[in-house]
């Protein structure tokens, strides 16, 4: 169990799912401007940028995760891209959500409030704004979050899965 927790925690995980982090943005971007024609080609497959720069990220995070860890299991490998394709889909959604990018829904919160997160953040270390109080925006929406976690989790975890299996021949 102690390593199957270390192989979760270990920067391998966290270094891919910052790469996954930076793919997304990169798609988000060239989705948001049409570059060479990326959002009519995503659109030609009838899927929307967020659902393609999210979910194809998370699932190919998880990919890169399991060829890169061959030493582990396959169980480890679908467990440790998961959380990486989880990093990746929630950071690099709420990037996009900060940046404008990606529209946020009428009365609800982004998925991280950068803002909000900045202003504690700079009073606990400074005196901060005393014109508002710690607290007083949220910084994050629960069921939001968990929900894009867990679906983007589901990819890296698929993804890590079939590569694995594809690699090994066996299926197993």
């Amino acid at each position: 169990m102690t390593r199957f927790l270390y192989l979760l925690i270990q920067p391998g995980v966290i270094s891919t799912g910052l790469l996954g982090t930076i793919l997304q943005v990169g798609l988000a971007f060239a989705n948001s401007f049409n570059v060479a024609g990326v959002a009519d080609l995503i659109m030609s497959y009838g899927l929307s940028g967020q659902l393609a720069s999210g979910g194809l990220i998370a699932a190919l995070t998880g990919m890169y995760y399991s060829v890169t860890r061959r030493g582990t299991s396959q169980a480890t490998a679908a467990g440790a891209g998961a959380v990486a394709g989880g990093i990746s889909g929630t950071l690099g959604t709420s990037i996009t959500q900060a940046l404008g990018w990606t529209a946020i829904a009428d009365g609800t919160t982004p998925l991280l409030n950068f803002t909000a997160i900045m202003t504690a953040l700079t009073g606990a270390v400074t005196t901060g704004d005393p014109s508002l109080p710690p607290g007083s925006e949220p910084m994050f929406d629960p069921m939001t979050l968990s929900q894009v976690f867990g679906t983007t989790a589901a990819g890296g975890g698929i993804g890590a899965m079939l590569i694995r299996g594809l690699l090994s021949g066996k299926g197993n």
